[in-house]
């Protein structure tokens, strides 16, 4: 489909009005689906969570700066990428906890895609310099233990893909269910 006909197709079913009572139901129904209050263990985890990246922040932000001069260069951007990614899932889990609510179409990617933008930063930097490292036997086996990291992020990503389709699909199912309705209830 050219983009033009996709264009035009969108427009004209913009013009279709639905039955208001229909509307309302069909959003509460989609924001039931889409928006998951966080209560009960779904609240311990995500605190769990913040108390985990601020861990890492703490930890890896202090390794960055108290290592000894010697220390590779290399080893010290480890640290603080492994830091400032601990920020960052620090600060998305307060958001979350101050909203109260998780939005599983976009949330979980968010997190699944940090965790792995982590790994990859950071399976790129042993590659890149593991080669300048005095004892390839201890490189390989850095090397090998990002991949199954990396390997192993990929996996969270690509569920959170999945989940986010699974739940377009729900919500298509869903407008059509509706407009199916309103065809009912004009005859």
């Amino acid at each position: 489909m050219h983009e033009s006909d996709k264009t035009f197709r969108e427009e004209l079913l913009g013009q279709e009005q639905w039955d208001a009572g229909l509307r309302e139901k069909y959003d509460r129904e989609v924001q039931a689906m889409i928006e998951k209050k966080i209560v009960g263990w779904t609240r311990f985890g995500h605190i769990v969570g913040l108390g985990m990246s601020l861990g890492f922040l703490a930890l890896f932000g202090t390794a960055a700066v108290l290592v000894p001069r010697e220390f590779p260069l290399w080893g010290r951007a480890m640290f603080a990428t492994g830091a400032a990614f601990g920020f960052a899932f620090a600060v998305f889990e307060v958001c979350l906890l101050r909203r109260g609510t998780v939005n599983l179409k976009n949330d979980d990617v968010a997190m699944a895609g940090m965790g792995w933008g982590c790994v990859v930063i950071g399976t790129t930097l042993v590659l890149v310099f593991s080669g300048k490292m005095p004892d390839q036997i201890v490189a390989v086996k850095m090397l090998v233990s990002m991949i199954v990291f990396e390997v192993a992020a990929g996996f969270m990503l690509a569920k959170a893909y999945m989940q986010r389709s699974e739940l377009n699909l729900r919500e298509k199912l869903l407008e059509i269910e509706m407009r199916l309705e309103e065809l009912t209830q004009r005859k």
